[in-house]
């Protein structure tokens, strides 16, 4: 049995179809285990990301048990525990030849697993070889799902470059990648940590993480800011909101970075004074996807799994057939993160 959550016209649904064949030499064939629903496939289903126009199986985060490999795969064999990074790329064009293969038109508009191609919110997922990677057994299948998201924190952290160990650093959003970014930071040693989140709901599972967080709505920040408070020195957006990139730029300190890490709609526009970008020598900087980190990030995933309980995180297990309240609870901020677990002979 495949059964698989499919995207079509904007609409969900669940539907049977055979198992997917080993077609091809470099196939490998993964029975899924778990599957997350990231705001990325949100945006998917609200038609405002770009991605294949046919029916489609989402969910770009999964972890799984290989159960069939093609003629020349080498590197896997079935049985094998894996996780997908969904990210692929020509390796032809001049920005995969210059080493810059995010950049890469066809690998971003063609080629993406859950995006692009079908994904892993189904019982099986067939990927290509060079884009599966072995999951060490200190790290529960339930956790594979984040290292597809700590790859790419890992590489917004790259794009930082170097950051005070007593910087004063402001993570906007409290979803689970605003979190995940808190707990890599925690985790690096930093501990003037705020966060902002408009959510009460997601504002208390960041309290609850037992991080030394300061949470605050934007509000309350901007208040405290204007009544004299101090600004920051890094300042991560998680949120995707124009405004409230708008709002932090206001506070952001002399030699401050500003990470546009969320994303924001592609229509979207913001208002920044440049005077204020030169006379504070301000750093604004993007960060997209995951290139050349998802290896590093399965590291970081055994090394942080003292912050990564679901509990603390604020994230919950659904099965494919309760999709509907698992995106209902994921949008009105009940959860962090929701995620589908598919194999349940496994932890």
């Amino acid at each position: 049995m495949n059964d698989s959550l499919q995207l079509y016209n904007n609409e969900l649904s669940i539907i049977t179809k055979p198992i997917p064949k080993v077609n091809n030499p470099d196939d490998v064939l993964i029975r899924v285990a778990y599957s997350g629903i990231c705001g990325t496939d949100l945006h998917i289903i609200a038609g405002e990301f770009p991605s294949s126009t046919k029916a489609l199986t989402l969910g770009h985060e999964f972890s799984g048990v290989i159960e069939k490999v093609g003629s020349s795969v080498t590197t896997f064999k079935p049985g094998d525990r894996v996780v997908v990074n969904p990210n692929n790329n020509c390796n032809k064009c001049s920005w995969c030849r210059k080493g810059n293969p995010h950049f890469c038109t066809k690998g971003r508009n063609q080629t993406a697993i859950g995006v692009w191609k079908n994904g892993g919110w189904a019982n099986y997922c067939r990927v290509p070889e060079n884009l599966v990677y072995h999951l060490p057994h200190q790290i529960p299948f339930r956790n594979g799902i984040f290292i597809e998201p700590i790859s790419c924190v890992l590489r917004g952290w790259n794009q930082i470059e170097f950051v005070s160990q007593q910087a004063r650093i402001l993570v906007i959003g409290a979803g689970i990648i605003g979190l995940l970014w808190s707990s890599f930071l925690h985790y690096k040693g930093f501990r003037k940590m705020n966060l902002s989140e408009i959510s009460k709901d997601r504002g208390e599972i960041a309290k609850n993480m037992e991080l030394g967080l300061e949470v605050f709505s934007p509000d309350q920040l901007l208040q405290q800011f204007e009544d004299g408070g101090d600004g920051f020195d890094l300042i991560i957006d998680c949120s995707g909101s124009p405004k409230a990139i708008e709002e932090a730029f206001n506070m952001t300190n002399s030699g401050a970075t500003l990470l546009l890490f969320g994303v924001c709609p592609k229509e979207s526009k913001i208002n920044i004074n440049p005077f204020e970008v030169f006379i504070k020598e301000l750093k604004i900087v993007g960060s997209l996807i995951n290139p050349f980190t998802f290896e590093a990030s399965i590291s970081a995933v055994q090394a942080m799994e003292r912050y990564l309980s679901y509990e603390k995180l604020g994230v919950d297990i659904f099965t494919l057939q309760d999709y509907t309240v698992a995106l209902e609870k994921l949008k009105n901020g009940q959860v962090s993160k929701s995620v589908f677990k598919l194999d349940f002979n496994v932890e």
